[in-house]
């Protein structure tokens, strides 16, 4: 922060700028004694804010780099501009020629037909900006805010107006229209920067321009009823520093530029909220309630009439974003379903062989601990499929994985659905029995080799291969304790290398 003010206080024109308008503010503010002088002396200084303000402006546009929208917006401020100091200079005429004349000092038909000009171009150059907003969801959002913020400062500057004025309606809309239309159009400014994802100007000259705007609205409440001389001081006081207010507000966001270069350069993040539109409604609403506790007739229609329209705004915007939460809530659920089935099939694959779809060597030494642990009686046994090179030699690859995915299928008719059958390893397999009697065991392991040794159809004939089956049984040790899961797979494992070398196609039960 303190750096921030450093490098705008190095800054000689922004100095003089300041300089002269709290100093020419000062004065007025004492009431001199001339009208004249007061009156030609403020539209002149007027007019070379505004002419300082093109300067500011043309060499600003020239910044290199700068991006499109931005480039259009400060243009379309030099348009502007350049209209307030056409009629800046005619009302300085206006005033030097016929300065008894009460236009001469608030502004005559020229003055304001290119002030209105120049405030239109430039709320032209504002609706005409992106809003960096990339769905049509979010666009609606931010315009049912900006709407919400723009009733609450029509109403307040009706009520500003309005109260000292006739009951009919559209006389006293005119100075709603064109006294506090800047200030209307600076709220509309820093509504769109606030709750945009864009940034045409920087915060700093956002406050700056509301101030100004606001010191504005203010000094045209001063001659809502006709211009009182006691006032005039304080009324061309005010009309200088919001007019020279606006000139800062550009020079400090040239400097901040100067700066850093990506002061306004991308996106804004934008929060998915806005506290703006709340403020409006609440101020909208303590206005109708003022309005009602003075009793203040010809307000309270147009206060009721703000509230209104600014709650079914709200109420709208609520609505959206009830349904976008619906949405937000039927998307998660749909994800953490996807999540959960993901999870799933991949807990499934961590444990689970590709091809065959039974339990691999992990999942199957799980299943052997927790049978061990639990001290129910368990079978190991151990299966190599004898000659299976031979039919992915004879018959290719294809034809063995076939052969694979049968013989998965045989051994899980041969036992119980409470057993498990697992491919440990390419052509051997697992398998873990319990609480089965020892010749209920060999009976299923007899049978196991009679189904793998039946023919399998592969490409128009018969592939066939051999089972050397090794058994091991869980029996307590000297201490009574259980062997673990590793001990009896290498019990198991010495008796199928036991029946491989006595012949292959059996069984045999390890001694333990």
């Amino acid at each position: 922060m303190r750096q921030r003010l450093r490098a705008l206080s190095s800054d000689r024109l922004l100095l003089a700028l300041i300089a002269a308008t709290a100093g020419l503010a000062v004065w007025y503010a004492t009431g001199p004694s001339s009208r004249t002088v007061q009156v030609v002396t403020a539209w002149v200084f007027i007019a070379s804010m505004h002419a300082c303000l093109i300067w500011i402006t043309r060499s600003f546009t020239r910044t290199p780099g700068l991006p499109a929208p931005i480039l259009r917006f400060w243009r379309a401020v030099l348009v502007g501009a350049i209209a307030y100091l056409a009629g800046d200079l005619a009302q300085v005429v206006l005033a030097a020629t016929q300065p008894g004349l009460p236009s001469a000092a608030t502004g005559g038909t020229i003055r304001t037909a290119t002030l209105s000009a120049g405030s239109a171009w430039l709320l032209l150059a504002l609706l005409a900006s992106p809003l960096g907003l990339a769905t049509r969801r979010a666009r609606l959002r931010f315009w049912l805010d900006v709407a919400t913020v723009m009733v609450a400062a029509v109403v307040v500057g009706w009520y500003l107006v309005a109260p000292d004025r006739p009951a009919d309606l559209l006389s006293a809309a005119a100075p709603v229209l064109t006294g506090p239309v800047i200030l209307l159009l600076c709220v509309f400014a820093v509504a769109k920067l606030t709750m945009s994802g864009t940034a045409l100007f920087t915060r700093a000259c956002a406050v700056i321009g509301t101030t100004a705007a606001a010191i504005k609205a203010g000094a045209d409440l001063l001659i809502c009823d006709g211009l009182d001389p006691r006032r005039l001081h304080w009324f061309l006081a005010m009309t200088i520093a919001a007019n020279a207010g606006l000139t800062i507000a550009a020079r400090v966001t040239q400097m901040q530029l100067a700066r850093n270069p990506l002061a306004l350069d991308g996106p804004r993040v934008r929060r998915p909220y806005s506290l703006l539109p709340y403020g409006a409604i609440v101020v909208t609403y303590g206005l109708l309630t003022v309005a009602i506790w003075r009793n203040e007739a010809a307000t309270v229609p147009i206060a009721l009439t703000g509230a209104a329209i600014s709650t079914l705004l709200v109420v709208l915007r609520q609505l959206d974003a009830f349904h976008e939460n619906a949405q937000l809530l039927a998307k998660l659920h749909c994800s953490l379903d996807q999540r959960e089935t993901l999870a799933a099939r991949l807990q499934h694959q961590a444990f689970h062989d590709g091809l065959t779809g039974l339990p691999n060597r992990q999942l199957y030494s799980h299943r052997l601990d927790a049978a061990l642990a639990a001290g129910a009686p368990a079978v190991v046994m151990l299966i190599d499929l004898d000659d299976f090179k031979l039919v992915n030699d004879a018959h290719g690859h294809a034809a063995g994985d076939h052969l694979l995915k049968v013989i998965a299928d045989r051994m899980r008719a041969c036992v119980r659905s409470s057993d498990t059958v697992s491919r440990i390893g390419g052509d051997e397999f697992a398998v873990l029995l319990s609480s089965l009697p020892g010749d209920d065991a060999l009976e299923i392991a007899a049978r196991i080799v009679r189904e793998i040794e039946a023919p399998v159809p592969v490409d128009g004939g018969a592939a066939r291969v051999g089972a050397s089956v090794g058994i091991a049984f869980a029996r307590p040790g000297p201490a009574g304790h259980l062997p673990d899961g590793e001990a009896l797979l290498r019990e198991a494992d010495h008796a199928m290398y036991a029946v491989k070398r006595d012949g292959k196609g059996s069984y045999a039960v390890s001694p333990g």
